[in-house]
């Protein structure tokens, strides 16, 4: 006999097969069940007609287990701690407290609010499995249209039917500029002055953001003199500071930088956004408990900013 003979029985009559288990007497059973006898005994006899055992030995004086009721009663109560395991784990994946998040990212996102954000959610959900995936934009789309990953962090991201972009912060466009370049005396510059100047940019075609920062310079009045084309910032920042060119950045970028590349301010730079790209039927607490981290520090950070301007 396997699970597909079994009539269905429901976790009540397991209930009443462990008090009568413990009691061994059919009326004090009945007693701390709230129910009368007869229809005890009559769910225990089904029981064991659906087991095809008998679990008891009954007599007008006494009540004990038979083999069988012994063997049931080592495996029963492990059905309710399963089951107590799993209901358990429900309510708190669906809380977001445990659960799995897959997270794309592009090198250039990974300073700022992001590292802080995965630190504060490893921090306030420490049973949450999470993974960093470092692909280029198109990858981590393909990624998320195909659910092996959860949210992208990005700039400049398509529009895509059934993904959602959220905006998390904005930051200003800078000049990384070699610490020997003239221009490096300035404190900031006109975009249109580095006209002439060879540049070391992010592969165009290959993330909208590079596009972005050609076409940034286009409508400054000139196109970029592109010396070199990379993927990586690291690798941008370094032929910088190799004196190869010159780059635009982010301003988070300035933390990267090694000591012979300096940063200067941008005249009237744009704004530059990172946004986080989810999909829009993706219901993962996990999911929105780490957007809600994130948005809470970049709320936190905007509010002392704005502190710092007016005092």
């Amino acid at each position: 006999m396997d699970l597909a003979d079994l009539r269905p029985f429901n976790l009540r009559t397991l209930r009443y097969f462990l008090v009568l288990a413990e009691e061994l007497h059919f009326g004090r059973a009945a007693a701390r069940l709230n129910m009368s006898q007869p229809p005890l005994s009559q769910q225990i006899r089904q029981l064991e007609a659906d087991l095809g055992a008998a679990l008891f030995l009954r007599s007008h004086h006494h009540v004990e287990l038979t083999p069988a009721g012994h063997a049931f009663l080592e495996q029963v109560p492990l059905i309710f701690q399963q089951l107590e395991k799993a209901v358990t784990t429900a309510r708190r994946t669906a809380s977001g407290q445990i659960g799995r998040l897959e997270i794309g990212v592009i090198s250039s996102s990974l300073v700022g609010v992001v590292p802080a954000a995965l630190e504060t959610f490893r921090e306030r959900h420490p049973e949450v499995e999470w993974r960093l995936h470092e692909l280029t934009p198109a990858r981590q789309i393909e990624g998320l249209l195909e659910r092996r990953i959860d949210i992208c962090l990005f700039r400049m991201p398509p529009a895509r039917e059934g993904l959602h972009r959220e905006l998390i912060q904005q930051e200003k466009l800078m000049i990384a500029l070699p610490r020997t370049h003239p221009l490096t005396e300035r404190e900031a510059m006109a975009l249109t002055e580095l006209k002439e100047q060879p540049f070391v940019m992010f592969g165009l075609r290959q993330s909208h953001f590079a596009d972005y920062l050609y076409q940034c310079c286009v409508k400054a009045g000139f196109a970029p003199q592109i010396r070199q084309q990379v993927l990586e910032v690291q690798s941008l920042l370094s032929l910088v500071a190799a004196n190869m060119g010159v780059a635009l950045l982010p301003a988070s970028m300035a933390s990267l930088a090694p000591q012979n590349v300096v940063f200067r301010d941008i005249i009237s730079a744009p704004r530059i956004p990172l946004y986080a790209i989810y999909r829009q039927d993706d219901p993962s607490p996990t999911l929105e408990g780490f957007l809600s981290v994130i948005r809470e520090l970049v709320s936190k950070e905007q509010a002392a900013q704005d502190s710092d301007r007016h005092p």
